[in-house]
């Protein structure tokens, strides 16, 4: 039985003495860390085309080697030497220019990433999602957030759902909302709780002190009311402030 990678580099730094072999399995660990900094290990895989799960089977308590394709390309992605990643040998960077390197402080300096939960918003008649998992993160300019006045800590990311609010937002569409502002103001769009499902509908005050949450496709969509007596089941979850899809 031909041996893997993991087993040919053991027996190859065995042979050779190399110290690789008592502290270099823990030490690679360390490295990853480094590059990882304080991107998520979600994040982190991503950057490099991996799974989260993958990527932690090289952290504790498994510490498993990388083949070498995933070295290779773990250490292209952060400009650093292959030979540095897998035995802490030699110069970090090529040539020693750690200027070559990508910096994550000037990445985090230009941009945000905010959070996007796997939460399917109902933009027709669609049910409730409670699983609150950060799926991915969306990069966000700063410039664009301080010119837009919105806090990064503020805002999340969820998907919408349905057809009841086309043209303005269609299925799969990325939706962006300030968690701070939820004060209606007429014909403002927010993602909001009714019972136990969420929308993403425009509101509107009554003059009875009721909510109208009205839709932009009219077509089999009625405005729907929640009276004075019934707005304890209405929960404004935060405002939209920007929308992305794909065109095709």
């Amino acid at each position: 039985m031909s041996k893997s990678y993991e087993e040919k580099i053991l027996t190859t730094q065995k042979d050779a003495g190399d110290s690789f072999l008592t502290d270099g399995i823990d030490a690679l660990s360390n490295r990853l860390d480094e590059l990882r900094g304080n991107l998520s290990y979600k994040v982190f895989a991503e950057m490099v085309g991996m799974s989260e799960s993958g990527m932690r089977k090289y952290f504790p308590p498994f510490n498993s080697l990388p083949t070498i394709d995933k070295a290779l390309r773990i250490a292209r992605v952060f400009n650093v030497n292959l030979e540095w990643l897998t035995t802490g040998q030699g110069p970090r960077h090529p040539d020693g220019n750690a200027e070559l390197m990508v910096q994550r402080d000037a990445f985090d300096e230009e941009y945000a990433l905010i959070d996007g939960f796997h939460i399917a918003v109902s933009a027709g008649h669609g049910a409730f999602n409670d699983q609150h998992e950060v799926k991915r993160k969306l990069a966000f300019r700063r410039k664009w957030l301080k010119f837009r006045q919105l806090q990064p800590e503020n805002l999340a990311v969820v998907f919408a759902q349905g057809d009841s609010m086309e043209p303005t937002i269609h299925t799969g569409d990325s939706i962006l909302i300030d968690t701070s502002k939820n004060q209606i103001k007429d014909g403002g769009l927010f993602v909001l709780r009714l019972g136990d499902e969420l929308y993403a509908k425009r509101l509107q005050k009554r003059v009875d002190g009721g909510v109208n949450i009205i839709s932009d496709n009219r077509a089999g969509y009625e405005t729907l009311a929640v009276l004075p007596n019934e707005l304890d089941s209405l929960s404004i979850i935060g405002k939209v402030v920007w929308l992305g899809h794909d065109f095709f």
